[in-house]
């Protein structure tokens, strides 16, 4: 009797162990911590994710509004460049007297300079001096 109380007792004994350091582990305020950091990091990647969903959703559309209005664009500049030729004619352009706004004369000129300038004054002002000294 007194081996099997003694084999009962460490069967117990081992039992209650795991028992106790499986709930230790599901209630230690390290395991709520860890589940809540958990929580967080998943909770961080859908809107990571949310965001670059968004971001891609918002440069497609943008470059198809781009698209459209590049077409637009052609589009005008065909119409004005078939009908130019329909509106007005080169004889009366000729009549207009229109002088070119830039000729070849009246290009802007670079001027370079032909010595670097001072940086300083060409004599000393005294701002700098002591009263002992501007005597």
């Amino acid at each position: 009797m007194n081996s099997e109380i003694v084999i009962y007792l460490v069967i117990g004994l081992a039992f209650g162990i795991t028992l106790g350091i499986i709930l230790a582990n599901v209630f230690s305020p390290k395991s709520r911590k860890f589940n809540l950091l958990q929580r967080e990091l998943e909770e961080a990647k859908q809107q990571l994710i949310t965001q670059k969903q968004t971001i891609v959703k918002h440069f497609s559309h943008s470059a198809e509004i781009l698209d459209n209005m590049a077409k637009d664009f052609r589009r005008l500049y065909q119409h004005m460049a078939e009908n130019s030729n329909n509106l007005i004619s080169q004889e009366d352009i000729n009549s207009l007297n229109i002088k070119p706004t830039i000729n070849e004369t009246d290009k802007p000129t670079i001027n370079f300079m032909k010595a670097q300038p001072k940086d300083y004054a060409s004599d000393h002002s005294g701002l700098l001096k002591n009263p002992e000294q501007k005597q």
